[in-house]
């Protein structure tokens, strides 16, 4: 089985010159966490989610890795205030393109990429994964943990 048996072709887009502001009205309309950033072409450039966005918002002392936590000693009591500043930081940014803000650095699959690899990176990248052509590298669809888990539904005789 291949990723274009779980993928979902009704993919919303964005492009790269619309504003953090449009992208989030467009993730609130469609009750979505990720937008695939896309050129005139249809090709791929980048992605923009909420998880990155509400990352670069909060202050460098709490993006530390869980894991990094562990072994340091860090006091954090001087940000209990400091939801003003997320928020106004937030105002700052949302005119800006999202060219300037999105991940193009984004983990794709093609349309035969096998499922259980999809599945793979959907654990360690989360989701959705954008599926490109592997020639033109035009965006196709998109595998999301809810399509994948559908899919395997589907195979044990379980309905969607």
């Amino acid at each position: 089985m291949f990723c274009r048996h779980a993928m979902s072709t009704d993919v919303i887009t964005a492009g790269p010159d619309q504003t953090i502001r449009d992208a989030l009205a467009l993730l609130a309309r469609h009750r979505i966490r990720a937008v695939p950033v896309v050129d005139a072409e249809g090709h791929l450039v980048g992605q923009f989610g909420l998880d990155a966005m509400l990352a670069s918002l909060l202050p460098t002392a709490l993006t530390v890795d869980h894991h990094d936590m562990m072994n340091v000693n860090m006091r954090l009591d001087y940000l209990l205030d400091a939801t003003p500043n997320v928020a106004k930081h937030l105002h700052d940014l949302l005119p800006m393109a999202l060219s300037s803000v999105m991940n193009t650095k984004v983990q794709v699959v093609h349309r035969d990429t096998p499922l259980w690899e999809g599945i793979r990176l959907l654990v360690q990248q989360g989701s959705p994964i954008p599926v490109v052509d592997e020639t033109s590298h035009a965006l196709v669809g998109l595998l999301s943990s809810q399509g994948a888990t559908g899919r395997l539904m589907e195979l044990i005789g379980e309905s969607r």
